[in-house]
């Protein structure tokens, strides 16, 4: 409400119209009216991937762009600095208490510095603090409602009950989820398969970078993934091989520049955000002939 009014403020001082940016609030009913309505010539939605679905279906012939949900990997090769990959896990997986579509929720570790690779983010874990989300140093806080921390603690139970081993975390901190790090979480399971949008991480081993790479593209999402590795040739192998919207190298999978297009494919979406690319995803491109 207050960005639309600031717009609006500005809109107004350039000699525009205030009405050149609406905002309309509701619930599905009042969703489903804007994105059926014969009228609106295109759609952008950010959220799940079952409700994405469901507009995408609804807003037909519309053109729609959708940004939808992730379960974002990090691969670390066995030439990794594991110093830089750990601190990236501990701040990727955890900001926002998790809850960010391009989270650290996966780390997939080749088989020779996993162990390493393991103790060094458990090592991180007591230096995020849970707590009271106005407080500067806060990182981790109660999930959007408590539907949500039921779901993310009954994940992690399913989880260890199908063989994970419970590294840290696991456990309610008041009404916060406490920074949680699992590993070998079998497939099959939601907090592996599915976007668990809270402060949990799960690790995996591989034999090998192939083998990593597979697994990444193995799941429905493909948003952003990343990869830490000192060598050119396994990050031109990534570029290459991973099926999402992004790869990142060397940092968070959670990272965005406005210069670059923001999206996934396969569940995560369709279309890319950032200024220039969101302009030519709601451009129609006209063809024109004059025959003299």
């Amino acid at each position: 409400l207050w960005l639309v009014h600031l717009v609006r403020e500005r809109l107004t001082a350039a000699g525009a119209p205030a009405g050149a940016v609406q905002l309309v609030t509701g619930d599905a009913e009042a969703g489903r009216a804007l994105t059926t309505h014969p009228g609106v010539a295109a759609v952008s939605f950010t959220g799940s991937a079952a409700v994405g679905h469901r507009i995408a279906r609804d807003a037909a012939p519309r053109k729609v762009v959708l940004e939808l949900g992730s379960n974002a990997a990090l691969v670390v090769a066995a030439d990794a600095d594991l110093d830089a990959a750990a601190d990236a896990v501990a701040r990727g997986g955890y900001y926002a208490s998790g809850q960010a579509c391009i989270a650290v929720q996966r780390v997939i570790a080749v088989a020779e510095i996993a162990a390493d690779l393991e103790r060094r983010i458990a090592e991180r874990l007591p230096g995020i603090v849970v707590g009271d989300p106005r407080e500067e140093d806060t990182r981790v806080a109660a999930l959007i409602d408590e539907a949500a921390t039921e779901r993310v603690l009954t994940w992690i139970d399913q989880a260890r009950a199908a063989g994970a081993r419970l590294v840290a975390g696991g456990t309610r901190v008041g009404r916060c989820v406490a920074p949680t790090l699992l590993a070998e979480v079998p497939d099959g399971q939601p907090a592996w398969d599915e976007e668990i949008f809270g402060p949990v991480v799960a690790l995996r081993t591989v034999p090998d970078l192939d083998a990593a790479y597979d697994l990444v593209n193995a799941g429905r999402y493909g948003l952003h993934a990343a990869v830490f590795t000192r060598g050119l040739d396994a990050a031109f192998r990534a570029l290459d091989a991973l099926d999402v919207g992004g790869v990142v190298i060397n940092e968070v999978p959670g990272y965005r520049s406005d210069v670059a297009p923001y999206g996934g494919v396969k569940d995560s979406g369709l279309g890319r955000e950032g200024p220039r690319f969101a302009i030519e995803e709601l451009t129609v491109t006209r063809m024109a002939m004059i025959r003299p």
